[in-house]
């Protein structure tokens, strides 16, 4: 009815008729928000939030739910037009900012209802192809999809392993696959901070001194670089004849870690200098790595014991010198470290995880985490809670291959995961041989 009414005086006014709500903020009076219709839906949703004091210009209108700032389509003094923005919360409280002025519809919430869903969007399921075949995205064919990045713009690498021996290009946009950088052994790949561009290591030794190439978005991937390792005072190779295996990023270095954490660099994106910053970390085995945007913190996930660390990878202990982060200098925050037949969501360290593999954060500070024991993916909020973000409930492991919601979906052996800015989460689903998305809305 409130929409109805405001609809009918909005029209009004739109053929001819003075619309008495057309007029300026009153900075000398409150703000006050009386209502909101429809009180429940989901993004993109049409509402009005009716009140008093609104003024008439949107630029100085700010429309919240919860902390998501909603799209205001139109504004009058008594009512604002506006969007529903993405995921807020299951309910949402709902406030208004004029020109600094602010109030909160009071006992009254709005309620978000959350579409989810899992698709494949590249490769043919369970077909392995030597060499692969670029094409259509969903008719074309991977060797073996083993780690996954994606741009600001939906723009998915994909590190193609042992005889793929390439980068894949999917474009979103225009739903295909093509081949962009010929390697030896790529492995995990990842952007920097501003998505100009992306970095892929070479994992086997026998490739060095090459350390990583980097591929500019400024090309679509198709001019690369190569970043080499170099040499200490005394004429050793800083990263030198290891196995690499984690990788990651933020706005100034790329940081790069191999298969047991004997060496760990970082190299200036702009200069190329490689440091060395830690030795001899006991990771047990496989390693990967993430750079959460939100909290400057680079987490690492370790595959022999279930456990995720996380570390500052700037800070310098007082007196330390290079190399100085040490195993001392991670925190242990999620996984018992235990090896179980069952996995157990939870807060923490209380939380039972498999083989934990890639993993990949989003604007908000999530981090998700592909558990390749499990066959599922695990979220970890900035509160540290540990639940199954999609993929089979806790408990045993169940493998398989279903798109459809994200609790009735099946995985197999999952193996790398990224993150969009708004939200979209891709998984290279290794042993099915195709790229899949969990879309949240």
């Amino acid at each position: 009815m409130i929409f109805l009414a405001l609809l009918v005086a909005c029209e009004s006014s739109s053929e001819g008729e003075s619309n008495p709500f057309d007029k300026p903020h009153d900075p000398d009076k409150a703000v006050l928000v009386e209502d909101i219709g429809p009180r429940k839906g989901g993004l993109g949703t049409k509402v009005v939030v009716s009140g008093s004091n609104f003024g008439n210009d949107k630029e100085k209108v700010k429309l919240y739910f919860n902390e998501k700032e909603a799209l205001i389509l139109r504004v009058q003094d008594n009512a604002i037009y506006a969007l529903v923005p993405k995921q807020p919360g299951e309910y949402s409280t709902v406030r208004v900012v004029v020109d600094g002025k602010e109030s909160t519809l009071a006992e009254t919430q709005f309620q978000y209802y959350i579409k989810a869903v899992v698709t494949t969007v590249a490769g043919r399921w369970n077909v392995s192809s030597n060499p692969p075949i670029d094409g259509p995205a969903l008719d074309a064919t991977f060797y073996r999809p083993a780690k996954i990045a994606v741009d600001d713009i939906g723009n998915v690498l994909v590190a193609d392993d042992q005889s793929g021996a390439r980068m894949r290009l999917i474009s979103t946009s225009e739903n295909k696959m093509t081949t962009v950088l010929n390697m030896s052994v790529p492995w995990s790949t990842t952007f920097n901070e501003q998505f100009t561009h992306n970095y892929v290591m070479e994992r086997n030794p026998g490739a060095r001194p090459i350390l990583f190439y980097s591929l500019s978005k400024a090309s679509n991937y198709i001019e690369s670089e190569i970043f080499y390792d170099q040499q200490d005072d005394q004429g050793n190779w800083i990263f030198g004849s290891y196995t690499a295996c984690a990788l990651g990023a933020d706005d100034t270095y790329v940081y790069m870690m191999s298969e047991r954490g004997e060496r760990f660099v970082r190299v200036h994106q702009e200069t190329r200098k490689v440091e060395l910053i830690g030795m001899n970390i006991p990771t047990g085995q496989y390693s990967h790595m993430t750079f959460n945007a939100v909290d400057r913190k680079m987490y690492l996930s370790l595959e022999a014991s279930g456990r995720i660390m996380r570390f500052d990878p700037k800070h310098v202990p007082e007196g330390r010198s290079t190399p100085w982060i040490t195993w001392d200098d991670m925190e242990w925050i999620i996984g018992t470290g235990l090896v179980s037949s069952i996995s157990k969501e939870g807060p923490g360290r209380e939380a039972q995880l498999g083989t934990l593999c890639g993993l990949g954060s989003d604007h908000e500070g999530n981090v998700y985490i592909c558990d390749q024991k499990f066959h599922c993916v695990w979220k970890v909020d900035p509160l540290l809670n540990c639940t199954i973000f999609a993929g089979p409930p806790a408990g045993p492991a169940v493998s398989g291959y279903r798109d459809g919601k994200p609790e009735e979906a099946l995985f197999n052996r999952p193996y790398d995961i990224t993150a969009t800015f708004d939200g979209l989460i891709y998984v290279a689903d290794t042993f099915n041989r195709v790229v899949r998305c969990i879309s949240i809305q």
